[in-house]
């Protein structure tokens, strides 16, 4: 038998994970830019927020002021932050009522490989 690349076996989640949404096209390719830049980070991020996406931790935790909130699709929410790197960060939201598993839904709103401009002190 021949193997080929589609082959591959992709990862299972168990009922109790939350799904990984992403909230906008930019979401996506920050997501992509943190896999080429950090691959084992980020697949220990997902590991984390389809698991425990609302445990404060060092990594990961409610942002505060300006930046506590979001909105995505009319609806605000808190806004989390997982910390992938030293610069790279996950920005997302956590949605109990989505559907898709019986956790919810991380909303990935922003992934970057590099530290948000917006947010340096």
């Amino acid at each position: 038998m021949t193997r080929k690349r589609d082959d591959a076996v992709p990862r299972p989640t168990k009922k109790t994970e939350y799904q990984l949404v992403f909230c906008s096209r930019e979401a996506v390719k920050g997501w992509q830019d943190c896999l080429a830049a950090v691959r084992n980070a980020v697949v220990d991020a997902f590991d984390r927020l389809t698991a425990h996406p609302e445990v404060e931790t060092q990594r990961q935790y409610r942002l505060q002021g300006d930046y506590a909130t979001g909105t995505y699709a009319g609806v605000t929410y808190d806004r989390w932050q997982y910390k992938i790197s030293d610069g790279g960060r996950i920005w997302y939201f956590v949605d109990h009522a989505m559907s898709g598993s019986k956790a919810g839904s991380v909303l990935i709103e922003r992934a970057e490989p590099g530290h948000p401009k917006g947010t340096e002190a």
